[in-house]
């Protein structure tokens, strides 16, 4: 048996039409990874060490606070290394969190959020130097 699916219009309702949709365009991954090294380019020139510049040691890691070069308003504080290398990093705000799609976790008495960053992102993140932290 087959089924068709009718549409039912009643005679006092009037019609709605849809507006086209928008045309569908292909993700450029080309462009993308061009904009995403330029702009690191351009931070490394700026004088920011890069997470990747690092060796992937707790003591050398621990503490350290960052920034992303894409989003500066986008900051953490770095955890914890992993045995594999990856980061755990405490966002240091509602908005860093949100886009770095951090989970709550507890910490002592309060609660803050916390995501992780792989190996391959840490060219994305520079170290919050000194001079730059706001007073």
């Amino acid at each position: 048996m087959t089924y068709v699916a009718y549409e039912t219009a009643l005679a006092d309702q009037p019609r709605v039409s849809l507006p086209p949709a928008a045309p569908h365009l292909p993700f450029d991954s080309a462009a993308f990874n061009a904009a995403r090294t330029r702009t690191i380019h351009t931070s490394r020139q700026a004088g920011n060490i890069h997470l990747d510049q690092l060796p992937w040691y707790v003591e050398t890691m621990r503490g350290r606070e960052i920034f992303c070069v894409h989003d500066p308003k986008i900051r953490g504080v770095i955890r914890t290394v992993s045995n594999n290398g990856s980061l755990y990093v405490d966002w240091a705000d509602a908005y860093s969190a949100e886009k770095e799609l951090a989970s709550p976790a507890p910490d002592g008495n309060k609660t803050v959020f916390r995501s992780s960053l792989g190996p391959s992102d840490f060219m994305d993140y520079a170290l919050l130097q000194p001079a730059e932290r706001p007073q």
